[in-house]
């Protein structure tokens, strides 16, 4: 799906909604889970190849133990994201906030271990030029 189509569809997901609500806001949770549930489905149909030229790109080069840390963020930071969203259109800005600053306390966690091997190579690096 192209981005034109992916604007278009939501904003006839926003234009339902709209009429919903002045209809009937008790089915207005329903409209906004099926246009959440469309997304979600066009984004998961655009990843197998995304993921695929990830894989492809890291056994072509030395950065295979990195693409799994960046994918694995990426899913993190996607998800959390998505999830405060909700919770911020159902009126609770806190608890978004709450899910977003834990996932980026869950990327910072991830990356613990690349952080020390980076910092183990300059130390190398620092030791061979002194």
């Amino acid at each position: 799906m192209d981005s034109a189509k992916i604007c278009m569809a939501g904003v006839a997901a926003v234009s339902v909604a709209v009429i919903v609500k002045k209809w009937n806001a008790d089915f207005l949770p329903l409209v906004r889970l099926a246009a959440v549930l469309l997304f979600a489905g066009t984004i998961l149909s655009m990843a197998p190849p995304l993921l695929s030229y990830l894989k492809q790109l890291s056994a072509a080069t030395s950065l295979s133990n990195y693409v799994g840390f960046l994918i694995k963020a990426l899913g993190i930071a996607v998800l959390t994201q998505v999830c405060a969203d909700i919770c911020r259109d159902a009126g609770e800005s806190g608890i978004g906030n709450g899910v977003e600053l834990a996932g980026k306390m869950e990327i910072l966690l991830l990356c613990l271990p690349l952080m020390n091997e980076l910092f183990s190579a300059a130390k190398n690096l620092l030791a061979m030029g002194a």
